[in-house]
């Protein structure tokens, strides 16, 4: 996907929500959907590890935009889509390596829910709330899982 690609995806997505404000996950039967505690955990809370990431500087008032790699990908996948959307549009762009990749600290949990309790961690500590999920493949499944555990914003 090129650069230009996600600048109209993002410009179609402002465009398709403008009409439907008040219409969102937190009005949907979706966000009250039971959450399947990680089974490698024993039903416990998925304990968070440190994740490696790179964030492109840009302004504050635009929510950022957050990479999400895939199964065997790094935060290094989207470098020159990254690069090219925050000189592009101007907002903070994130790529982070999932736990167990790239320069991230390893665990033996290496469930959806684990990886989707890594991010709620980390995006308010580097000040990302709100922001924009984008994910490939596992990625792309942490951030609907992600967005359906957190349907309003992180504190």
């Amino acid at each position: 996907v090129r650069a230009g690609q996600i600048l109209e995806m993002l410009r179609w997505t402002r465009a398709w929500t403008a009409p439907y404000r008040g219409i969102g996950l937190s009005n949907s039967s979706f966000s009250r959907l039971p959450i399947a505690p990680s089974s490698s955990q024993g039903g416990t809370e998925p304990r968070p590890v440190r994740l490696s990431y790179k964030l492109l500087d840009g302004e504050a008032a635009s929510p950022a935009l957050v990479f999400l790699h895939g199964l065997f990908g790094s935060k290094t996948n989207f470098n020159f889509v990254a690069k090219a959307l925050a000189q592009q549009t101007g907002r903070r762009v994130l790529t982070v390596d999932a736990r167990n990749h790239g320069e991230s600290s390893h665990s033996p949990d290496m469930s959806y829910e684990a990886m989707s309790k890594d991010l709620q961690d980390l995006l308010p500590h580097l000040g990302l709330v709100p922001c924009v999920l984008i994910g490939h493949s596992m990625g792309g499944r942490t951030a609907m899982l992600l967005a359906l555990q957190r349907s309003q914003p992180l504190p």
